[in-house]
C-alpha cells in the first residue's frame, strides 16, 4: 500500500449560492452544495481515508444542523495500491455528489408535480446532467522528504499544482444543448442569472403560494430545486431583518395585534406570508416574514388575493391594524433596507501553506472549524442569521443597526479560535498571521439577492483594500446601496481601539439614534469639502470652516447646542482623517460617509431614510 493525497473541489457556486432572488434561495444553494460535498466527504470516510479538510465531525453532524455548513473543497489521506485505485475512489466520491442532487431533485420535483406543476422533462435531465462540476487530484507521498521539506510538504506541493492544471483544462460542453437541437426556441430563461432556460409549463402565470413565485418569473432545474428546500420555516427572509428595529420600536399590544393579523395569512389556502421560527427562537414576539409590513407589499397583494374573500378579508383585518402605525409620527413606515455581510480570511493560503504535515493541517481545519460553529451564534446575537458557515468564509443577514457590533465580534470570534494554532506555525510574525475581513452591503429588500450578493462580496474585496497595502484586510468593508443609484463606502480597520474608526462609527451611530447630531452636518460636511476642494482652499481653511460649522450645529429637533464629547470626538476624527487621501486632505468627504452612514445604521423608519436622502 502506498500513501496519497487527494483533493476534491466541487461547484459552481455561481449556480448553487449566488444565483437567487429571495434570501430562501440564497440559504437553498449554500445548503445544497454543503449537501453534495457531505455525500462526497462520506463517502471518502466509508472508504477509510483520512479526511484532512474538513474535520470529520462537520461531516457527520445532522444535515440541517446550523453548524453543518461545509465548503467545496475535500482534502483527505488515502491509502491505496496504485493510482488506479486513487482514481476509482475519486469517481466513487464524485458520484456520491451526483446521487445527492438527483435524491434531492426527485424530491422536489415530485413536490412540484404533485401541486399539479409538470416541469418541462428535456430541460429538467439536461441541467441536471451538468448541474455539478467536480475536480480530482492526487499526488503520491513519497518516502522520503526533499531537502527541509517533508515527504508530505512535497506531496502536497504537487497536489496543489496537479488540481490547478486540472481545473485549467476543464471540459467545456455545449453550454445549452437542447437550445443547439433547436429545442430552446423561445423558451424564457430562469430569472435568476438569465444563463439556462426555464423548466416552468410554458404559459402559466399562476402557481401555489407555498412555491413563492412571483408573476413572470422563472426558474431552471437548480431553481425549482431550491424553492422546495428554501421555502423551510428554518430559514428568515431578508425583509425579517429589515424591519427588526421598527418591530422593536413598537409597544408590545402593538406587535401582538400585528401578529395576531398575520396568523391566518400563513394558511396554505391565502399564503401571502410565512413564518420565521427558526433561528434560535429570537423572532417569537413577531415570527412572520415582515414583508406585508411595507405599503409596497402590502398592496401587491392586496391585488393578488382579489377573488379570494378570505384572504380579501385577513388583509382588510391586518390593514386596520397597521395603517394607524404608519401614520404615527413615533414610528411610521418601516426601514425597507438590510444588510448581508460576507466574510473571508486573509492570507490564509499562504498560512495553510506553513503547515509540513497531515497532522498540522488537521490542526487548522479543527481552529477554522471551531470558529465556523460559533458564527450562528454571534450572529444571532446581532438580531441575524447566519446563511453559510463553511470556515472561514462565511455569509450572514443582518439589520442595518447591528452591523459595525457583528463585524467586530465575528473578527473577536475569528482571532480566539485561531490562536493556538497560529501561535505554533508562525509565532509573533504579525506579517504571516491570518486575519479577518468583513463586506458588509446595505441593500434595498426588493433587490434580487443575486445581486445583493455580488455587491457583499464587492464589499468583501473593498475591506481586504488594495494590492500592496501595508495593512492590508482585517478590516470591515462597509457600503451602502441607495435603490436610487448612489453608493456610500467607508473601510475601517479592526483591532484600533477607541481611537479606531470603528469606535467613531460607533459614536455616531448613537449619537443619531438619540436625535443628539443633526442630520443636515454630514451633508453641510461634504458641501464645505466640495467648495474648498472647487476653490483651491487650503487644508487648515477647511479645517476652520468646519469648525465654525460643528460649533453652529443644533441637536436634531432642538435648539441645544451638539453636546460634548461630540464636537470634539468630529475634529478629532477629522484631524485622524486629514491627510490620508490626496484629494481630501481635510478628511472632510470621508467623514462625511461615515456620518452618512452611521445615520442610515440608527435609521428604523421609511421617514428617517427619505430624511437621509433629502440631507435634513
Amino acid at each position: 500500500m502506498s500513501a496519497w493525497l487527494l483533493e476534491l473541489s466541487f461547484g459552481p457556486v455561481q449556480g448553487f449560492i449566488a444565483a437567487a432572488r429571495r434570501s430562501g434561495d440564497l440559504w437553498a444553494g449554500s445548503f445544497i452544495l454543503s449537501e453534495l460535498v457531505r455525500a462526497a466527504a462520506t463517502e471518502l470516510l466509508a472508504q477509510k481515508a483520512q479526511l484532512i479538510y474538513p474535520v470529520a465531525r462537520r461531516v457527520e453532524q445532522e444535515k440541517l444542523c446550523e453548524n453543518s455548513n461545509l465548503s467545496n473543497i475535500l482534502l483527505a489521506r488515502v491509502d491505496a495500491p496504485d493510482e488506479q485505485a486513487v482514481r476509482a475512489l475519486a469517481e466513487a466520491v464524485k458520484c456520491a455528489a451526483r446521487k445527492c442532487l438527483q435524491d434531492l431533485a426527485s424530491d422536489a420535483r415530485g413536490k412540484w408535480e404533485a401541486a399539479g406543476v409538470r416541469l418541462r422533462d428535456d430541460f429538467w435531465r439536461s441541467q441536471l446532467d451538468d448541474a455539478i462540476e467536480a475536480y480530482a487530484a492526487w499526488a503520491l507521498i513519497p518516502a522520503a522528504g526533499q531537502g527541509d521539506k517533508s515527504a508530505y510538504r512535497v506531496a502536497y506541493e504537487r497536489l496543489k499544482q496537479t488540481l490547478a492544471a486540472r481545473k485549467n483544462t476543464r471540459d467545456f460542453t455545449p453550454m445549452f444543448p437542447l437550445a443547439e437541437a433547436g429545442k430552446g426556441t423561445g423558451v424564457p430563461k430562469c430569472s435568476f442569472d438569465g444563463l439556462r432556460e426555464s423548466v416552468l409549463p410554458a404559459g402559466r402565470t399562476e402557481f401555489p403560494p407555498r412555491f413563492g413565485l412571483s408573476r413572470g418569473e422563472q426558474l431552471d432545474a437548480l431553481g425549482c430545486i431550491k424553492r422546495i428546500v428554501g421555502r423551510k420555516e428554518s430559514f428568515t427572509a431578508l425583509t425579517r431583518f429589515a424591519v427588526d428595529g421598527w418591530l422593536q420600536q413598537l409597544d408590545e399590544a402593538s406587535r401582538g395585534a400585528l401578529a395576531a393579523a398575520h396568523e391566518p395569512l400563513v394558511k396554505e389556502a391565502i399564503g401571502l406570508t410565512t413564518r420565521a421560527n427558526g433561528n434560535g427562537g429570537i423572532y417569537r414576539s413577531f415570527s412572520y416574514d415582515g414583508g406585508l409590513l411595507f405599503p409596497e407589499r402590502f398592496e401587491i397583494a392586496g391585488k393578488e388575493s382579489q377573488g379570494n374573500a378570505d384572504a380579501e378579508k385577513e388583509l382588510l383585518a391586518l390593514g386596520k391594524v397597521l395603517r394607524p402605525l404608519w401614520q404615527k409620527q413615533k414610528y411610521g413606515r418601516p426601514c425597507p433596507y438590510a444588510v448581508l455581510v460576507v466574510a473571508d480570511g486573509d492570507r490564509m493560503g499562504r498560512f495553510v501553506d506553513k503547515a509540513q504535515s497531515a497532522e498540522q493541517h488537521t490542526r487548522i481545519s479543527k481552529a477554522v472549524a471551531s470558529f465556523a460553529d460559533r458564527v450562528p451564534e454571534v450572529a444571532r446575537a446581532s438580531r441575524g442569521q447566519c446563511v453559510f458557515a463553511g470556515g472561514e468564509d462565511l455569509t450572514v443577514l443582518l439589520p442595518l443597526a447591528t452591523v459595525v457590533d457583528a463585524a467586530q465580534a465575528l473578527q473577536k470570534a475569528f482571532k480566539e479560535a485561531m490562536a493556538d494554532v497560529v501561535a505554533e506555525l508562525v509565532g509573533d510574525d504579525e506579517a504571516a498571521r491570518p486575519t479577518l475581513r468583513v463586506g458588509a452591503a446595505i441593500c434595498h429588500v426588493l433587490e434580487p439577492l443575486g445581486v445583493i450578493r455580488q455587491r457583499a462580496a464587492a464589499a468583501e474585496k473593498f475591506a481586504k483594500g488594495e494590492a500592496g497595502l501595508e495593512q492590508q484586510g482585517n478590516a470591515l468593508g462597509l457600503k451602502l446601496h441607495i435603490r436610487a443609484g448612489h453608493e456610500i463606502g467607508v473601510r475601517l480597520r479592526f483591532g484600533e481601539g477607541d481611537s479606531g474608526g470603528l469606535a467613531f462609527l460607533a459614536r455616531w451611530q448613537q449619537a443619531y439614534a438619540k436625535n443628539q447630531l443633526p442630520g443636515r452636518l454630514a451633508y453641510d460636511t461634504r458641501a464645505i469639502a466640495l467648495r474648498c476642494r472647487a476653490i483651491g482652499a487650503a487644508s487648515a481653511v477647511a479645517e476652520g470652516e468646519f469648525r465654525r460649522l460643528v460649533e453652529r450645529a443644533r441637536q436634531s429637533g432642538g435648539s441645544e447646542k451638539i453636546c460634548e464629547p461630540l464636537p470634539e470626538h468630529l475634529f478629532a476624527r477629522r484631524a485622524a482623517l486629514a491627510g490620508e487621501d490626496d484629494g481630501d486632505t481635510a478628511g472632510l468627504m470621508r467623514l462625511a460617509d461615515e456620518l452618512i452612514l452611521a445615520r442610515w445604521l440608527s435609521a428604523a423608519s421609511e421617514a428617517q431614510i427619505s430624511a437621509l436622502q433629502g440631507g435634513q
